[in-house]
Protein backbone atom coordinates (compact mmCIF):
# COMPACT_ATOMS: atom_id res chain seq x y z
CA UNK A 1 0.00 0.00 0.00
CA UNK A 2 1.26 3.69 -0.68
CA UNK A 3 2.39 5.45 1.81
CA UNK A 4 2.41 9.54 1.81
CA UNK A 5 5.02 10.86 4.27
CA UNK A 6 4.68 14.08 6.46
CA UNK A 7 7.11 15.59 3.88
CA UNK A 8 4.92 14.73 1.00
CA UNK A 9 1.74 16.05 2.37
CA UNK A 10 3.26 19.34 3.47
CA UNK A 11 4.71 19.58 -0.74
CA UNK A 12 1.48 19.04 -2.07
CA UNK A 13 -0.09 21.77 -0.09
CA UNK A 14 2.79 23.82 -1.21
CA UNK A 15 1.88 23.46 -5.18
CA UNK A 16 -1.67 22.97 -4.56
CA UNK A 17 -1.93 27.01 -5.00
CA UNK A 18 0.22 26.91 -8.04
CA UNK A 19 -1.81 23.86 -9.59
CA UNK A 20 -5.44 25.97 -8.68
CA UNK A 21 -4.10 28.76 -10.49
CA UNK A 22 -3.08 26.82 -13.58
CA UNK A 23 -6.18 25.13 -14.06
CA UNK A 24 -8.13 28.62 -13.81
CA UNK A 25 -6.17 30.36 -15.76
CA UNK A 26 -4.62 28.46 -17.95
CA UNK A 27 -6.23 24.59 -18.45
CA UNK A 28 -9.66 26.28 -18.62
CA UNK A 29 -9.09 29.07 -20.65
CA UNK A 30 -7.71 26.73 -23.17
CA UNK A 31 -10.26 24.06 -23.15
CA UNK A 32 -12.87 26.45 -23.36
CA UNK A 33 -10.89 28.30 -26.54
CA UNK A 34 -11.14 24.55 -28.46
CA UNK A 35 -14.97 24.63 -27.21
CA UNK A 36 -15.34 27.95 -29.36
CA UNK A 37 -13.04 26.92 -32.31
CA UNK A 38 -15.16 24.36 -33.41
CA UNK A 39 -18.35 26.26 -32.70
CA UNK A 40 -19.82 29.65 -34.59
CA UNK A 41 -19.66 31.95 -31.77
CA UNK A 42 -20.14 35.47 -31.18
CA UNK A 43 -21.59 38.01 -28.69
CA UNK A 44 -24.82 38.41 -30.02
CA UNK A 45 -25.74 34.68 -30.07
CA UNK A 46 -27.37 32.61 -27.22
CA UNK A 47 -26.21 29.24 -26.40
CA UNK A 48 -29.37 27.80 -28.25
CA UNK A 49 -28.16 29.22 -31.40
CA UNK A 50 -24.67 28.05 -31.94
CA UNK A 51 -23.62 25.36 -34.51
CA UNK A 52 -21.36 22.96 -34.71
CA UNK A 53 -19.04 23.88 -37.45
CA UNK A 54 -16.40 21.37 -37.04
CA UNK A 55 -12.94 22.20 -38.76
CA UNK A 56 -14.16 24.72 -40.82
CA UNK A 57 -12.20 27.82 -38.56
CA UNK A 58 -9.12 26.24 -38.79
CA UNK A 59 -9.96 25.84 -42.63
CA UNK A 60 -10.79 29.75 -42.66
CA UNK A 61 -7.37 30.68 -40.28
CA UNK A 62 -5.53 28.61 -42.96
CA UNK A 63 -6.91 30.59 -45.94
CA UNK A 64 -7.09 33.60 -44.48
CA UNK A 65 -4.02 35.95 -46.06
CA UNK A 66 -4.62 38.63 -42.87
CA UNK A 67 -3.87 35.58 -39.94
CA UNK A 68 -1.29 33.83 -41.98
CA UNK A 69 1.06 36.59 -42.54
CA UNK A 70 0.53 38.05 -38.76
CA UNK A 71 1.50 34.24 -38.19
CA UNK A 72 4.95 34.79 -40.45
CA UNK A 73 5.35 38.09 -38.34
CA UNK A 74 5.14 36.59 -35.24
CA UNK A 75 8.23 34.20 -36.04
CA UNK A 76 10.07 36.65 -37.95
CA UNK A 77 9.35 38.73 -34.38
CA UNK A 78 10.94 34.90 -32.42
CA UNK A 79 14.33 35.42 -34.99
CA UNK A 80 15.00 38.80 -33.74
CA UNK A 81 14.20 38.33 -30.58
CA UNK A 82 14.76 35.39 -28.94
CA UNK A 83 19.12 35.43 -29.96
CA UNK A 84 19.31 39.01 -29.59
CA UNK A 85 17.68 38.80 -25.68
CA UNK A 86 19.93 35.39 -25.24
CA UNK A 87 23.37 36.76 -26.70
CA UNK A 88 22.70 39.95 -24.78
CA UNK A 89 21.64 38.25 -21.68
CA UNK A 90 24.83 36.30 -21.43
CA UNK A 91 26.77 39.29 -22.20
CA UNK A 92 25.74 41.57 -19.26
CA UNK A 93 25.72 38.40 -16.83
CA UNK A 94 29.46 37.87 -17.78
CA UNK A 95 30.12 41.47 -17.06
CA UNK A 96 28.29 41.84 -13.97
CA UNK A 97 29.83 38.34 -13.10
CA UNK A 98 33.26 40.13 -12.74
CA UNK A 99 34.55 42.61 -9.96
CA UNK A 100 33.99 46.30 -10.49
CA UNK A 101 32.89 49.28 -8.73
CA UNK A 102 29.73 50.00 -8.42
CA UNK A 103 28.56 46.33 -9.48
CA UNK A 104 25.96 46.08 -7.15
CA UNK A 105 24.38 49.89 -8.33
CA UNK A 106 24.97 48.37 -11.79
CA UNK A 107 22.98 44.98 -11.20
CA UNK A 108 20.05 47.09 -9.17
CA UNK A 109 19.70 48.83 -12.57
CA UNK A 110 19.14 46.22 -14.71
CA UNK A 111 16.10 45.76 -12.83
CA UNK A 112 14.79 48.96 -13.85
CA UNK A 113 13.29 48.37 -17.24
CA UNK A 114 11.72 44.83 -16.38
CA UNK A 115 9.69 46.75 -13.76
CA UNK A 116 9.14 49.88 -15.79
CA UNK A 117 5.17 49.65 -17.57
CA UNK A 118 4.96 48.82 -20.90
CA UNK A 119 2.97 51.40 -21.62
CA UNK A 120 5.31 54.05 -20.47
CA UNK A 121 8.11 52.34 -22.07
CA UNK A 122 6.23 52.46 -25.51
CA UNK A 123 5.65 56.01 -24.92
CA UNK A 124 9.24 57.23 -24.12
CA UNK A 125 10.87 55.31 -27.02
CA UNK A 126 7.99 56.62 -29.59
CA UNK A 127 9.19 60.16 -28.55
CA UNK A 128 12.88 58.86 -28.94
CA UNK A 129 12.60 56.77 -31.95
CA UNK A 130 10.36 59.41 -33.37
CA UNK A 131 11.42 59.54 -37.61
CA UNK A 132 11.58 63.35 -37.63
CA UNK A 133 11.91 65.37 -34.36
CA UNK A 134 13.49 61.75 -32.26
CA UNK A 135 16.08 62.45 -30.58
CA UNK A 136 18.25 59.25 -31.93
CA UNK A 137 17.87 59.91 -35.27
CA UNK A 138 18.68 64.05 -34.54
CA UNK A 139 22.14 62.44 -33.50
CA UNK A 140 22.37 60.19 -36.28
CA UNK A 141 22.10 63.28 -38.76
CA UNK A 142 24.54 64.90 -36.24
CA UNK A 143 26.65 61.98 -36.85
CA UNK A 144 26.45 62.57 -40.85
CA UNK A 145 23.95 60.09 -41.79
CA UNK A 146 21.51 61.70 -44.50
CA UNK A 147 18.91 59.64 -44.16
CA UNK A 148 18.56 58.02 -40.65
CA UNK A 149 15.66 54.63 -40.70
CA UNK A 150 12.34 55.29 -39.79
CA UNK A 151 12.10 52.70 -36.49
CA UNK A 152 8.82 52.31 -35.86
CA UNK A 153 7.06 54.43 -38.59
CA UNK A 154 8.90 52.25 -41.58
CA UNK A 155 7.27 48.90 -43.00
CA UNK A 156 10.45 47.40 -43.24
CA UNK A 157 11.95 48.57 -39.81
CA UNK A 158 9.20 48.34 -37.29
CA UNK A 159 8.82 44.87 -36.46
CA UNK A 160 12.81 44.58 -35.60
CA UNK A 161 12.56 48.44 -33.77
CA UNK A 162 9.87 46.53 -31.58
CA UNK A 163 12.27 43.63 -31.11
CA UNK A 164 15.18 45.82 -30.35
CA UNK A 165 12.68 47.37 -27.32
CA UNK A 166 11.61 44.57 -26.12
CA UNK A 167 15.13 42.86 -25.64
CA UNK A 168 15.89 45.65 -23.37
CA UNK A 169 12.72 45.70 -21.56
CA UNK A 170 12.60 41.68 -20.64
CA UNK A 171 16.83 41.43 -20.40
CA UNK A 172 16.69 41.72 -16.85
CA UNK A 173 15.31 37.74 -15.55
CA UNK A 174 17.91 36.20 -18.35
CA UNK A 175 20.96 38.47 -17.20
CA UNK A 176 20.02 37.14 -13.68
CA UNK A 177 19.15 33.32 -14.56
CA UNK A 178 22.64 33.52 -16.41
CA UNK A 179 24.60 34.72 -13.43
CA UNK A 180 23.16 32.87 -11.12
CA UNK A 181 24.77 29.65 -13.93
CA UNK A 182 27.90 31.01 -14.28
CA UNK A 183 28.25 31.39 -10.61
CA UNK A 184 27.82 27.60 -10.13
CA UNK A 185 30.36 27.08 -12.46
CA UNK A 186 33.65 25.66 -10.18
CA UNK A 187 36.48 27.40 -9.97
CA UNK A 188 38.76 24.18 -10.45
CA UNK A 189 37.56 23.54 -13.91
CA UNK A 190 38.94 27.11 -15.36
CA UNK A 191 42.08 26.11 -13.28
CA UNK A 192 42.63 23.20 -14.98
CA UNK A 193 42.18 24.68 -18.51
CA UNK A 194 44.26 27.40 -17.17
CA UNK A 195 47.25 24.83 -16.61
CA UNK A 196 46.41 22.90 -20.25
CA UNK A 197 47.12 26.63 -21.48
CA UNK A 198 43.78 27.96 -22.72
CA UNK A 199 43.08 31.39 -23.42
CA UNK A 200 40.08 33.49 -22.30
CA UNK A 201 37.94 32.50 -25.57
CA UNK A 202 39.27 28.21 -24.91
CA UNK A 203 37.60 28.27 -21.38
CA UNK A 204 34.69 29.97 -22.23
CA UNK A 205 33.93 28.01 -25.41
CA UNK A 206 35.24 24.75 -23.46
CA UNK A 207 34.01 25.41 -20.46
CA UNK A 208 31.37 28.11 -18.97
CA UNK A 209 29.25 27.20 -22.68
CA UNK A 210 28.86 23.52 -21.94
CA UNK A 211 28.27 24.00 -18.27
CA UNK A 212 25.66 26.79 -18.58
CA UNK A 213 23.57 25.02 -21.44
CA UNK A 214 21.17 23.65 -19.48
CA UNK A 215 20.01 27.47 -18.48
CA UNK A 216 20.31 28.33 -22.16
CA UNK A 217 18.15 25.59 -23.32
CA UNK A 218 15.36 27.13 -20.87
CA UNK A 219 15.94 30.73 -21.67
CA UNK A 220 15.72 29.65 -25.37
CA UNK A 221 12.11 27.92 -24.25
CA UNK A 222 10.84 30.12 -22.01
CA UNK A 223 11.54 33.53 -24.35
CA UNK A 224 10.20 31.61 -27.51
CA UNK A 225 7.01 30.88 -26.04
CA UNK A 226 6.68 34.48 -24.66
CA UNK A 227 8.15 35.99 -28.20
CA UNK A 228 4.49 34.18 -29.76
CA UNK A 229 2.32 35.77 -26.78
CA UNK A 230 3.96 39.18 -26.58
CA UNK A 231 1.11 41.82 -27.08
CA UNK A 232 0.94 45.01 -24.99
CA UNK A 233 4.61 45.68 -26.07
CA UNK A 234 2.94 45.71 -30.40
CA UNK A 235 -0.43 47.06 -29.07
CA UNK A 236 1.21 50.24 -27.71
CA UNK A 237 4.19 51.25 -29.57
CA UNK A 238 2.49 50.54 -33.65
CA UNK A 239 -1.00 48.85 -32.64
CA UNK A 240 0.32 46.78 -35.72
CA UNK A 241 1.45 49.74 -37.95
CA UNK A 242 2.53 51.38 -40.36
CA UNK A 243 -0.11 49.25 -42.54
CA UNK A 244 0.29 45.75 -41.11
CA UNK A 245 3.80 45.59 -40.67
CA UNK A 246 3.97 44.94 -37.08
CA UNK A 247 0.50 43.34 -36.75
CA UNK A 248 1.41 39.94 -35.10
CA UNK A 249 -0.87 37.10 -34.36
CA UNK A 250 -1.50 38.01 -30.96
CA UNK A 251 -2.44 41.28 -32.02
CA UNK A 252 -4.53 39.39 -35.11
CA UNK A 253 -6.12 37.43 -32.17
CA UNK A 254 -7.00 40.43 -29.79
CA UNK A 255 -8.85 42.83 -33.04
CA UNK A 256 -10.97 39.44 -34.47
CA UNK A 257 -12.52 38.81 -30.96
CA UNK A 258 -12.94 41.90 -30.03
CA UNK A 259 -12.70 44.41 -32.33
CA UNK A 260 -15.11 41.80 -35.39
CA UNK A 261 -16.63 40.21 -32.52
CA UNK A 262 -15.57 36.53 -34.33
CA UNK A 263 -14.76 34.59 -31.65
CA UNK A 264 -14.54 31.48 -33.16
CA UNK A 265 -12.07 32.46 -35.44
CA UNK A 266 -9.73 33.79 -33.44
CA UNK A 267 -10.14 30.95 -31.01
CA UNK A 268 -9.17 28.84 -33.69
CA UNK A 269 -6.07 31.28 -34.55
CA UNK A 270 -5.22 31.01 -30.69
CA UNK A 271 -5.36 27.07 -30.73
CA UNK A 272 -3.30 26.80 -33.72
CA UNK A 273 -0.55 29.06 -32.03
CA UNK A 274 -0.68 26.86 -29.37
CA UNK A 275 -0.28 23.78 -32.03
CA UNK A 276 2.83 25.53 -32.89
CA UNK A 277 4.52 26.25 -29.76
CA UNK A 278 4.06 23.08 -28.60
CA UNK A 279 5.35 21.19 -32.08
CA UNK A 280 8.56 24.19 -31.62
CA UNK A 281 9.10 22.89 -27.86
CA UNK A 282 8.88 19.74 -28.72
CA UNK A 283 11.60 19.67 -31.34
CA UNK A 284 13.95 21.66 -29.07
CA UNK A 285 13.34 19.12 -26.57
CA UNK A 286 14.43 16.39 -28.67
CA UNK A 287 17.03 18.06 -30.03
CA UNK A 288 18.42 19.13 -26.43
CA UNK A 289 20.81 15.75 -26.60
CA UNK A 290 22.78 16.70 -28.89
CA UNK A 291 24.00 20.14 -27.26
CA UNK A 292 22.67 20.62 -23.67
CA UNK A 293 25.16 19.04 -20.97
CA UNK A 294 23.57 17.73 -17.53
Amino acid sequence: MLRITNEEKVAFWFVTPFVAGFALFYLLPTLYAFVISVLDYNSFKSLSDLHFTGLANYINVLKDPIALSSFGRSFLFMVCYVPGVIIAALLLSMLFNASFHLRTLARTLIMLPYVTNVVAIAIVFSILLNPYDGVVNKLLVAAGIAHPPLWLGGIHTSLPTIAGVEVWHSLAFPTIVYLAALQGVPKDLYESAELDGAGRFRKFMSVTLPLISPTTFFLVITNIIGSFQNYAIFRNLTNGGPGTSSRVISLNIYEEAFAYNKYSFASAQAILLFAIILVITIIQWRGQKKWVHY
